[in-house]
């Protein structure tokens, strides 16, 4: 919940607020002065985060807009990172476009993860 949330529902436990009858009220509290927040300069970014994967550097861009249903493609040789990266990007197209699509991992060992993307609708 936002801090605005957090402060009406306090005002409102606490019996301050009047009852809600649709029309503004000018006796509203005001509400608290937003925080401030400071700018680091000196913090290093962490190697994780520069380490993110992208697919699309490595295997092209991923053929979902032009599946049809029943039909799969396979990445092989990813890492953790680029099958949790494949993972997120299946997500995503399933929120984007009309088609369903699933992720299937077929194999992980020293060679990586293989993992198979369906279009099922």
């Amino acid at each position: 919940m936002s801090q605005i949330g957090n402060y009406i529902v306090g005002e409102q436990e606490e019996g301050r607020l009047p009852e809600d009858d649709g029309q503004l009220d000018p006796e509203m509290p005001e509400m608290p002065a937003s925080l401030t927040v400071r700018l680091d300069d000196d913090m290093p970014i962490p190697e994780a985060l520069l380490d993110r994967s992208d697919l699309n550097k490595r295997y092209g861009v991923l053929p979902f807009t032009q599946m049809n249903i029943g039909q799969s493609f396979v990445l092989d040789g990813m890492t953790e990172k680029e099958y949790i990266a494949l993972r997120a990007r299946v997500s995503r197209a399933n929120k984007r476009t009309e088609a369903r699509f699933a992720l299937k991992q077929e194999n992980r060992g020293e060679d990586g993860v293989r993992g198979r993307v369906f279009r099922v609708e």
